[in-house]
């Protein structure tokens, strides 16, 4: 994964984090945690660093409303990359 783009599409601020689960491990890894979003904010990540996700693994954001008002809206777009590696090669 090359890209990762979260905004808070909430009309509230909202804190969110990012965490990337590993199967092999079965243990989550913090990329990003509780990082306070004012509405309309952004966070990309793009490039400076690649996340090789393999079989079993997922990207997961979750955001926690700073009022309990109504429930945060985050959007998530990301791009990835497949690589084939042939059995034995």
């Amino acid at each position: 994964m090359n890209l990762l783009f979260t905004t808070n599409a909430s009309a509230q601020a909202t804190d969110i984090e990012i965490k990337w689960y590993r199967a092999s491990k079965a243990t989550s890894y913090f990329i990003l945690g509780a990082k306070n979003l004012a509405s309309g904010e952004f966070i990309q990540f793009n490039g400076e660093a690649f996340i090789v996700l393999e079989s079993g693994d997922y990207i997961a954001v979750k955001p926690s409303a700073t009022s309990a008002a109504a429930s945060p809206v985050v959007d998530v777009l990301c791009t990835v990359e497949e690589f084939f590696i042939p059995v034995g090669g």
